[in-house]
């Protein structure tokens, strides 16, 4: 499992998502900002369309989840055992 967060330094939702991540989240990844150099282009190439969105990538780096609300994360957690 593998994790990647999107975030960006104007976003009101993104502290609260980034706390519950570095909290909550038992499987490494990476958080990243538009401070982040190459940001655009790994906005762009994954297709998030706003701030914050989480993708949790199995173990071949397929995508098995995203999403850009805490809650729905927090659900996805519980119910997988992570």
């Amino acid at each position: 499992m593998y994790y990647t967060l999107f975030t960006t330094t104007r976003c009101s939702k993104c502290p609260e998502m980034k706390e519950f991540v570095e909290e909550s989240v038992a499987f490494p990844g990476e958080t990243l900002d538009e401070t982040v150099p190459g940001f655009q282009q790994r906005v762009q190439g994954a297709g998030v369309l706003n701030a914050p969105t989480i993708l949790v990538f199995d173990d071949n780096r397929e995508e098995i989840f995203r999403t850009d609300d805490t809650e729905v994360l927090r659900d996805f957690l519980i119910k997988n055992n992570y």
